[in-house]
C-alpha cells in the first residue's frame, strides 16, 4: 500500500513539475565531472534532479521495507518457538504430577 501510495506523488509530481517548468526557456552549461553539457534547458536539468531524488526516496523506502519485514519474521518464528516451549513445559508439568491429557480430557466430560 505504501508504494502505491508512493507512486501516486510521484507521479503527480512529475505532472506538476512538468507543467510548472514547461514554459521555462532558459539554457545554461553544465560541468558534471569530466563532462560538459553545453545549451540545456534548466527545466531538463531540474527535471532529471527531481527524478534521481525520487528514485533514491524510493530505494531508501524499498530497503527499510525489507529490513522490516525481515524482522517481522523473525518475531513471528520467534513467537511461534515460545508457543512451543509453552506447550512442552505444560505438558512436563502434566507428567510430573501424574495427570495425564487423556484423564483430563474424561474428568471435563463427565
Amino acid at each position: 500500500m505504501y508504494f502505491i501510495k508512493l507512486l501516486i506523488y510521484l507521479i503527480f509530481f512529475f505532472i506538476l513539475l512538468f507543467v510548472f517548468l514547461q514554459n521555462s526557456i532558459e539554457r545554461v552549461n553544465v560541468y558534471l565531472f569530466k563532462y560538459t553539457f553545453e545549451d540545456i534547458h534548466v527545466f531538463w536539468i531540474m527535471f532529471f534532479s527531481f527524478l534521481l531524488g525520487a528514485f533514491f526516496a524510493w530505494l531508501f523506502s524499498a530497503y527499510q521495507e525489507i529490513i522490516y519485514r525481515l524482522k517481522i519474521h523473525k518475531q513471528k518464528k520467534e513467537i511461534e518457538n515460545l508457543k512451543e516451549e509453552i506447550h512442552n513445559l505444560r505438558k512436563m508439568m502434566m507428567e510430573e504430577t501424574g495427570i495425564k491429557s487423556e484423564e483430563k480430557k474424561e474428568d471435563v466430560t463427565i
